[in-house]
């Protein structure tokens, strides 16, 4: 568990990095062969070369997942706002994550979703230190979503991503 302190204490500084240059990664893309559409198929297409790796997603491109793309269009713009939306992305998936494990303990209620309205709050702990905190309620005529710590309510996973995400949907 120290070792993610100490990862923590790297990733705030790094974060705060990552906004600031997050308008320019574009301009370093390369065409590569990896991941597409949440790595539902894989082929060439526009990557951050692999020193900037961090700061992109390993199982989309640059111009994200199909959702995405159809919502945003493919542009420098949307390019940017993606690398926004999932700043960090590879730090937080590689580094920053932790093993999912069987034993584990939830408070509140887990059937939580924003697509259907479901509010309320839950906490999971697992004996490993890994923690996760959702909120999804009405706020400002929007629902608020908050998710902090490791994404620990997706059990189809062997590791949970890190995850610090507030956002207004």
């Amino acid at each position: 568990m120290m070792r993610y302190l100490l990862y923590l204490l790297l990733y705030i500084p790094l974060q705060l990095f990552a906004y600031l240059i997050t308008p320019i990664l574009p301009l370093f893309a390369v065409m590569q062969y990896g991941a597409l559409d949440n790595a539902n198929s894989y082929g060439i297409a526009l990557r951050l070369p692999w020193w900037l790796k961090y700061f992109d997603t390993p199982d989309n491109t640059l111009g994200r997942d199909g959702n995405f793309l159809a919502a945003h269009g493919d542009t420098y713009w949307s390019r940017v706002a993606g690398l926004y939306r999932n700043s960090l992305y590879y730090w937080k998936w590689s580094v920053m994550a932790m093993p999912v494990q069987s034993t584990r303990k939830m408070v509140g209620n887990p059937q939580i979703d924003y697509h259907t309205k479901t509010y309320g709050k839950m906490v999971i702990t697992q004996p490993n230190g890994a923690w996760q905190y959702k909120l999804v309620k009405p706020f400002l005529g929007k629902i608020l979503v908050l998710n902090l710590g490791w994404l620990l309510d997706d059990t189809s996973k062997e590791r949970a991503l890190w995850m610090f995400s507030p956002r207004l949907k």
